[in-house]
């Protein structure tokens, strides 16, 4: 996603691919051929959405899943998918949610809201290996 930090490798015979710079796959690449990672930046970006998964985890409560939904409704975010489990033992419910999202700031803004809400405990990015 735009904003990411990203490195390139320089492939054998196909050109460069971009990693991200955590990225299991390009640490391993680097400890072993470190001349073939180079350094790339982003380029400009046209106004695209990229599917990013968040996870939320928070006390259990009425209207949790409304207002987390007016959060994003609010920031004009589109929901591809959600998953909403609660647990009665500890009276908590996790939310993954994979959402479009421009970039990054917009990742962080949005975070920052929904962690806001009240009996929220955590908000974060779900990533993924790769």
């Amino acid at each position: 996603m735009p904003g990411d930090a990203i490195v390139g490798y320089i492939t054998q015979g196909r050109g460069v691919s971009i990693h991200r710079q955590d990225c299991a796959s390009v640490l391993q690449l680097a400890g072993r051929e470190p001349e073939r990672i180079i350094q790339v930046s982003w380029g400009p970006v046209p106004v695209l959405t990229y599917p990013v998964d968040i996870v939320i985890r928070a006390y259990d409560r009425s209207g949790l899943l409304r207002d987390v939904s007016q959060v994003l409704l609010n920031e004009r975010i589109n929901v591809l998918a959600v998953n909403t489990r609660s647990n009665k033992e500890d009276n908590t419910a996790l939310m993954s949610l994979t959402i479009e999202i421009p970039g990054l700031d917009a990742l962080g803004r949005l975070l920052g809201r929904i962690s806001q809400l009240p009996n929220i405990i955590e908000t974060r990015r779900n990533r993924t290996p790769g």
